[in-house]
C-alpha cells in the first residue's frame, strides 16, 4: 500500500510538471530598423541599399517590411535623390553617387516612416582588395569543418577597419578587424564552415568602415556571437549613427555606411 502511494504521488508530480507556463514579457512600441549602405564598387559604379523592417515581440520570428516610407539621399549641394522600394523592404539605387575612391564629399541618409524623420550623414572609408583566398579541411571534430581564409595587405599608418563578408548558396557569416596589431602588413580573415560542396561558388567582401561602425559591428557580434545576423532581435538596446530627427527618444536600431568594397569570387575546392 504504502508502494502504490508513492507511485501515485511521483505520478502527480511529474504531471504537474506538465503544465504550460506562460511568460508576461514587456512588449515596447515597434521602432523602425534601418540596414542602410552606399557602397563604391570596383568598376566604379555605386550600389544604394536599404532595407526597412519594423522591431516585434520576442516570440515573433518574421520579421516586419516596411514598403511604404520615403527613403532619400541628399548630396553635399542639397540635392535630394529619392531611392524607390525594390521588393521586400528593401529599396536600391544604381545612381553613380561617388565619383571616385578620393570621394571625400558627405551624404545623408534621410528616411520619412509614420511621421518620423530619421537622418545620418557619413563620407566614403576606403579599403584594399582582396588579394588571395586559401582553404582547408580541419579534421578532428565530427562533421567536416572547412577553413576559408582571406587574404590582404593593410596600408601603412593605424586607422583602418575592416567588415568582411562571406556568403554562398547556404551561409552568410560577417566578420570585423582592425590594423592594431597588422599595421602596414599582409593579414587574413578566417571563416569557419559546414558541409561546403566542390564546385559551389562562394562570394568573399572587404568593405571599409570607420572606428564608431567597428565598435557598432563589435557589439551586436558580441550579443549574437556570429548567429541571426546583425539585424537580428538583440538582447540590448545597440546604438547606431541614425537618430529620430523629429523625437530623439523614439531612435531607430540600424546603421548607414558609405564604404568602398572589393568582392572576389571563390570555388570551393574538394
Amino acid at each position: 500500500m504504502r508502494s502504490l502511494l508513492i507511485v501515485l504521488c511521483c505520478c502527480v508530480c511529474f504531471s504537474s510538471c506538465e503544465d504550460v507556463i506562460d511568460v508576461d514579457l514587456n512588449t515596447a512600441a515597434p521602432r523602425l530598423v534601418i540596414d542602410a549602405t552606399m557602397e563604391l564598387n570596383s568598376d566604379g559604379t555605386t550600389s544604394t541599399r536599404v532595407k526597412l523592417t519594423r522591431s516585434t515581440g520576442f516570440y515573433v520570428e518574421e520579421p516586419v517590411i516596411v514598403t511604404d516610407a520615403e527613403v532619400v539621399i541628399i548630396d553635399e549641394l542639397g540635392t535630394r535623390f529619392p531611392i524607390p522600394h525594390n521588393a521586400n523592404g528593401i529599396y536600391t539605387s544604381d545612381n553613380s553617387f561617388l565619383s571616385d575612391r578620393n570621394d571625400t564629399s558627405q551624404f545623408s541618409l534621410e528616411i520619412t516612416d509614420n511621421s518620423f524623420v530619421y537622418t545620418a550623414t557619413e563620407s566614403l572609408e576606403q579599403t584594399v582588395p582582396i588579394t588571395q583566398v586559401s582553404q582547408e579541411s580541419i579534421d578532428g571534430f565530427g562533421d567536416d569543418i572547412f577553413q576559408i581564409e582571406a587574404f590582404f595587405s593593410d596600408p601603412q599608418g593605424l586607422g583602418n577597419f575592416y567588415l568582411f563578408e562571406y556568403n554562398d548558396d547556404e551561409n552568410a557569416q560577417i566578420d570585423i578587424g582592425n590594423d592594431e596589431f597588422i599595421d602596414g602588413n599582409e593579414a587574413k580573415t578566417i571563416f569557419f564552415l559546414e558541409d561546403l560542396e566542390a564546385g559551389e561558388m562562394a562570394q568573399l567582401r572587404i568593405v571599409g568602415i570607420d572606428e564608431a561602425c567597428f565598435s557598432f559591428y563589435e557589439t551586436l557580434l558580441q550579443q549574437t556571437d556570429g548567429a541571426g545576423g546583425p539585424f537580428s532581435t538583440q538582447p540590448a538596446t545597440v546604438r547606431g549613427n541614425i537618430i529620430n530627427s523629429t523625437n530623439p527618444d523614439r531612435f531607430p536600431f540600424g546603421y548607414f555606411r558609405v564604404s568602398e568594397v572589393f568582392e572576389v569570387e571563390y570555388t570551393i575546392q574538394e
